[in-house]
C-alpha cells in the first residue's frame, strides 16, 4: 500500500486509508512477535529446560495471548495489552483512555493507574479506526473521524459515562476537529458531505457546546475558511487549536485562491467565535502538503510545515511566533529537495527528515508543546525528538531508547503537565515519564 510513496508523482491517497494501513502493519508486527515467541517456547519445552518458567511466567504475555486470540465482542473489563494501543489520551496522572483495534472492531480501553494496565470500556465503538478522540475529564469524551458514512458524513459522538455508551451529536455533516476545555466544547465542521468527485469548496463553521456536548449552537461568526469536500489526503486539513475558552486558532492548510505563496490559512478569535482575525500562515507553498499548529499560550505559536512524503521521508520546517501569528521566524528545517521542487529553507536544528506528520499521521498528535522552550515531536514511522530551546535544536530522546523504545511505528505523544507524559507506539507499547527525562516501559 505504500508503493506510491516512492513515485515522483504519486496519486493522492486517503489519510484514512494510510491510517488503516498503519494499523494493519502494527497488527502484523504483533502477530510476527507472537509467532516468534511461540517458536521459542516450543523449542525450549522440547529441551525440557523452561517448564517451570512457563508454569510461573508473568501475566503480561498471557494477557497478550488471551486478548489476541479472542473472537467476537470482548466483554467490558477484558485486559488489553499495551502493545495493542493505537493512540492514547490522559485526563490526569492516572486516568487514561486508548483506541484499540481488535480484529475488525475498534474499541475503547481505559486505565486508572497511569497506563500500567488497561481494560476494555466499550468493545464496539460507533466509529472505526482511524478515529480521533478527546476526553475533557474522567467521564466526558468525544469521538469523530474514521471512514465517512455512505452518505459522506463524519459524525461526532459524545459520552458522559467514561466511554461505556455514546450518542450522536446533532452537528455536521463533516466534523473535522474537536477541542474541549471542561464542559465548553468546540467543533470545526465542514458544511458539505464528503464526495468522491470534485466540487466547489464549502464554508467551514464552528459549533459550540457549553454543557459537555449535550446541546450545540453555531458560533456567532463563521471563520473565513472553506474546505474541498472531495475525498483526499487533505480530509484532515482543518485543525482547531484552543488556548482558552474564548481564544482559539483555526488552521486550514488547503491551498486557497489569492494566496499562491503560502500553503494554508490561519485565523484567530479572541471572543469565542463572534469575530475572526486573519493571521499570516508562514509555511511556503513548496511545503504545501501538511501543517500542524500548537501553542503554550495565546501569543506563543509553533507551526510545523510538511511536504509531500516519499520512502519514509518528508521535508519539514518549524516556524515560531511570539505575537500570536502576526510575525513568524524560521526556527529549524529538514530539507528533502526532491520533495519540494528543488527549493529548500536554511537548514539547522536537527529536525528529522524521517517520518511523517499531518496529513499522513493520525489527527494532530505529532507535536506536544509544553512551554515556550519545551516541545516534543513524534513523526509517524520515526523516533521521538525533543527541544528545550524553543525549537532551534532537536535531539532524539535518549531516555526513551534506554527504556526500550525503537522508533519506526505510528502513535502519539501526550503530556498532562510539564513533566508527566506518555508515548504510545502501536505494536510496541506505551512509555511514561514523570520528570520529562527518565522513561518507563509500561505493561507488555
Amino acid at each position: 500500500m505504500f508503493e506510491h510513496l516512492d513515485d515522483p508523482s504519486p496519486p493522492e491517497p486517503s489519510a484514512r486509508t494510510l491510517g488503516a494501513v498503519l494499523a494493519r502493519a502494527a497488527r502484523l508486527r504483533r502477530r510476527r512477535a507472537a509467532s516468534a515467541l511461540g517458536a521459542v517456547a516450543v523449542g525450549a519445552l522440547s529441551l525440557g529446560v523452561v517448564i517451570g518458567v512457563v508454569a510461573s511466567g508473568p501475566a503480561a504475555p498471557q494477557t497478550f495471548a488471551a486478548f489476541d486470540s479472542q473472537t467476537g465482542l470482548l466483554a467490558p473489563g477484558t485486559p488489553v495489552p499495551s502493545t495493542d494501543l493505537e493512540s492514547v489520551v490522559f485526563v490526569g496522572q492516572q486516568r487514561g483512555f486508548a483506541l484499540v483495534v481488535h480484529s475488525t472492531q475498534s474499541l475503547l480501553a481505559v486505565s486508572t493507574d497511569g497506563g500500567e494496565s488497561w481494560a476494555v470500556a466499550d468493545p464496539s465503538l460507533p466509529v472505526s479506526f482511524p478515529a480521533q478522540f478527546e476526553f475533557s475529564d474522567a467521564d466526558h469524551g468525544y469521538l469523530w473521524g474514521g471512514p465517512p458514512s455512505p452518505s459522506g458524513t463524519v459524525a461526532l459522538w459524545v459520552t458522559s459515562d467514561a466511554g461505556r455508551t455514546w450518542r450522536r451529536a446533532g452537528i455536521g455533516p463533516v466534523v473535522s476537529d474537536v477541542s474541549a476545555i471542561g464542559p465548553d466544547v468546540w467543533a470545526v465542521v465542514g458544511t458539505c458531505p464528503i464526495s468522491s468527485s470534485a466540487g466547489p469548496s464549502c464554508p467551514v463553521s464552528v459549533e459550540v457546546s457549553t454543557d459537555d456536548g449535550q446541546t450545540w449552537a453555531r458560533a456567532g461568526t463563521a471563520p473565513p475558511l472553506s474546505e474541498n469536500p472531495q475525498v483526499s489526503v487533505s480530509d484532515q486539513n482543518i485543525e482547531l487549536a484552543r488556548i482558552t475558552r474564548t481564544r482559539a486558532y483555526v488552521l486550514s492548510f488547503a491551498s486557497r485562491a489569492g494566496a499562491p505563496d503560502t500553503a494554508g490559512y490561519l485565523t484567530y478569535t479572541a471572543d469565542a467565535g463572534r469575530s475572526w482575525t486573519s493571521r499570516r500562515d508562514p509555511c511556503p507553498s513548496y511545503f504545501d502538503f501538511g501543517e500542524q499548529i500548537a501553542a503554550s499560550g495565546t501569543e506563543d505559536l509553533w507551526m510545523v510545515c510538511a511536504s509531500q512524503a516519499s520512502a519514509g521521508s518528508q521535508a519539514k520546517a518549524l516556524f515560531r511566533s511570539s505575537d500570536g501569528g502576526v510575525q513568524w521566524g524560521l526556527a529549524a528545517a529538514a530539507n528533502a529537495a526532491v520533495l519540494t521542487g528543488g527549493r529548500v529553507l536554511p537548514s539547522a536544528g536537527g529536525l528529522p527528515v524521517s517520518g511523517y506528520v499531518t496529513p499522513y499521521s493520525l489527527g494532530h498528535e505529532n507535536l506536544a508543546v509544553l512551554t515556550a522552550g519545551d516541545a516534543w515531536l513524534f513523526p509517524d514511522r520515526s523516533g521521538v525528538f525533543q527541544t528545550t530551546d524553543g525549537g532551534r535544536t532537536w535531539g532524539v530522546v535518549a531516555g526513551l531508547a534506554k527504556a526500550g523504545f525503537v522508533g519506526g511505528g505510528s502513535g502519539n505523544v501526550v503530556f498532562v503537565d510539564a513533566t508527566h507524559g506518555w508515548v504510545c507506539e502501536a505494536g510496541s507499547g506505551l512509555w511514561r515519564t514523570s520528570d520529562g527525562r527518565d522513561w518507563q516501559h509500561l505493561g507488555q
